[in-house]
């Protein structure tokens, strides 16, 4: 059930729906961080890291190229100044959807459910979160779409 605190995000960009699901899947590691294996399928657990902090995520919905859905299934989270963050995403899931809007360009929203104002990491989480989103996968499909 989704609750109205959750972080949710969305970008418009100029780009395909197949492009976007592939940015969420195989190229995760384009935008976001390095990811091991590759998300490739419904099932796959993966591991998102920058070397100490890392997240690790199966995939529970995967219907390309409108939706991919990640469980977060184990983390290290480190922030520094904040205590207590370490396996804060365990449980959480990411929604990403994909639509299709006119003049080519396509609307790519993520709602990180579960990642709520009574996190300790909350402020820090969805401030990195629109950076990641709205600036760096934004960034990614435009350059695919070039």
């Amino acid at each position: 059930m989704t609750n109205q605190k959750d972080y949710s995000t969305n970008i418009l960009v100029r780009a395909t729906a197949e492009q976007a699901f592939e940015a969420l899947s195989i190229g995760i590691k384009s935008w976001w961080g390095s990811t091991e294996p590759p998300a490739v399928h419904q099932g796959t657990v993966f591991t998102v890291s920058w070397g100490e902090p890392w997240y690790r995520f199966k995939i529970t919905a995967f219907e390309e190229p409108q939706r991919i859905s990640w469980t977060c299934t184990d983390a290290n989270q480190i922030i520094a100044g904040l205590e207590g963050v370490q396996k804060e995403w365990v449980g959480t899931q990411l929604h990403w959807t994909i639509e299709e809007m006119p003049a080519g360009m396509i609307k790519v929203s993520l709602l990180h459910q579960g990642l709520v104002p009574e996190f300790i990491c909350f402020d820090f989480c969805s401030t990195t979160w629109d950076s990641f989103v709205q600036d760096r996968l934004k960034a990614y499909l435009q350059e695919l779409s070039e």
